[in-house]
């Protein structure tokens, strides 16, 4: 058999196969189906197609309904996009703004507003006094205001003269179709007790700062102990403090730095402690104490100024100004133009002009003798005859008279002689104690404070409470 008659009968074999096959397929479609899922449920092939051309029923027509549905969306779109969107905003008082440019801040661009806002005498109390403050807004999308709260600066006491009790004022604006609602409300501030410790590695007020200690509470101790410990010449590396003070807050925030409650100072291995009582019976007993009620120290502060630095002292030496050879009747204590200074005693002042080497001066006659002047001012604060208090401001430092560079001359008088301002403690005379009536209205009060202070020493606190008490019982 040649090659072409084998392929021909190859080809003819094949045909009778496929018609045989396609023949049995007729006859038995049923179980070749069967058969062909089951292989399908067996394997895991990924897809499967069966062609068949035989008989098959046809699905009955699909048949089409017609629904007629209103549709209420392009109208909802349409008032979506023409509402106005209200967005909530909120921004600091800055030292520098006006009405105007906190609104704008705020989003509010509607120039016919802030004509209006801006001219509302209220609404520039808003901007006025400490900056930080937060002011919240409500803002349309056309840069419209529809409302604003913010808080007003300062703090009040409260009518009835509670002494730690303070209150706040709120501001709010509202859109009206009348105009402008503006309103102030009074929300009350309850103080609450704070307490920092501290180690003094170089500065006071380094070592305060790290503490977290505020300044004003920082400056408020050097008062308290002015009397007792020399900021200037006396700290060393090592020193130490506790403090317990009061700050006034209100959703959250601190508004204030309120009052130096209490507070001990370790300086050079020496122990002192202040305590702050307030007499509801005689305001002129109010003052810091001794836990015992005993007195702080002297009656007289030890400079003017919370910090400077001597550059001429007591005693002979050449004037700087007219070259001759002088003593020196004072101390020169250098320190920036404009620096309070503060006298250092109760008195009256008993002259408050100028003098030719002085320049403008302050002389301060104080009880037993004594006398002080501040010279070299810039500004004045206080009139001749005007009583003043330890520690009240009576001028601000300049560069005045014979003066070669920003300072304060200050002397000292006992008795109408000058004395080295450096050796005022000695001749000060002892502070008052709590007069002894109202010794148990000061341990009461002060009970808290104690408490506080021994804590955070690591003293415990029910014991020092009761030797304190006892103590104060002793001496009174």
């Amino acid at each position: 058999m040649s090659l072409v008659e084998f392929k021909q009968s190859a080809a003819q074999g094949a045909r009778g196969l496929a018609r045989g096959l396609v023949d049995r397929v007729h006859r038995h479609h049923k179980r070749v189906l069967a058969g062909v899922g089951g292989s399908l449920l067996l394997t895991s092939a990924a897809a499967f197609a069966l062609a068949y051309e035989g008989p098959q029923a046809h699905p009955p027509a699909p048949t089409w309904v017609s629904v007629a549905v209103a549709s209420t969306a392009p109208q909802q779109a349409e008032q979506l996009s023409n509402a106005d969107q209200v967005v909530y905003t909120t921004a600091h008082v800055r030292a520098s703004d006006t009405v105007e440019s906190l609104l704008r801040r705020l989003q509010v661009t509607d120039p016919q507003q802030l004509r209006q806002l801006s001219a509302l005498r209220r609404l520039r109390a808003l901007v006025a006094g400490d900056p930080g403050r937060v002011v919240s807004a409500q803002v349309s999308n056309l840069g419209e205001l529809q409302s604003l709260q913010g808080r007003l600066p300062g703090l009040e006491p409260l009518a009835d003269g509670s002494n730690d009790a303070r209150q706040w004022r709120e501001l709010t604006v509202k859109a009206t179709p009348q105009g402008w609602d503006v309103q102030t409300q009074s929300r009350l501030v309850q103080p609450v007790l704070r307490v920092a410790s501290g180690t003094v590695d170089s500065t006071f007020f380094a070592a305060a700062d790290q503490a977290g200690m505020p300044y004003s509470v920082a400056s408020q101790l050097i008062d308290v102990f002015d009397t007792r410990i020399n900021f200037r010449r006396d700290l060393r590396p090592g020193d130490r403090f506790h403090v317990v003070y009061r700050v006034y807050q209100a959703q959250g925030q601190t508004l204030a730095d309120g009052r130096l409650v209490s507070a001990e100072f370790v300086n050079q291995g020496h122990d002192y402690k202040a305590v702050w009582f307030d007499a509801k019976s005689d305001a002129k007993v109010s003052g810091y104490y001794a836990p015992n009620g005993g007195s702080l120290g002297r009656a007289f502060l030890l400079s003017p100024l919370p910090y400077n630095r001597i550059t001429s002292g007591w005693g002979w030496r050449e004037n700087p100004v007219k070259h001759f050879h002088e003593f020196h009747k004072g101390i020169d204590l250098a320190i920036p133009v404009g620096t309070p200074v503060k006298t250092i005693a109760d008195g009256r002042v008993a002259y408050a002009g100028w003098g030719t080497g002085y320049g403008k001066y302050v002389k301060v006659v104080h009880p037993g003798g004594f006398a002080t002047i501040y010279a070299h001012l810039s500004a004045f604060k206080v009139h001749a005859g005007e009583p003043v208090q330890q520690g009240e401001v009576v001028a601000l430092s300049g560069n005045t008279g014979w003066s070669t560079g920003p300072h304060l001359y200050f002397q000292f008088f006992v008795h109408g002689k000058p004395v080295d301002p450096l050796d005022l403690a000695h001749y000060a005379p002892k502070g008052r104690p709590v007069p002894a009536a109202l010794k148990p209205e000061f341990l009461a009060q002060t009970a808290e404070s104690r408490h506080l202070l021994a804590v955070i020493d690591g003293r415990n606190p029910v014991v020092d409470a009761a030797a304190t008490a006892t103590k104060g019982a002793q001496h009174g």
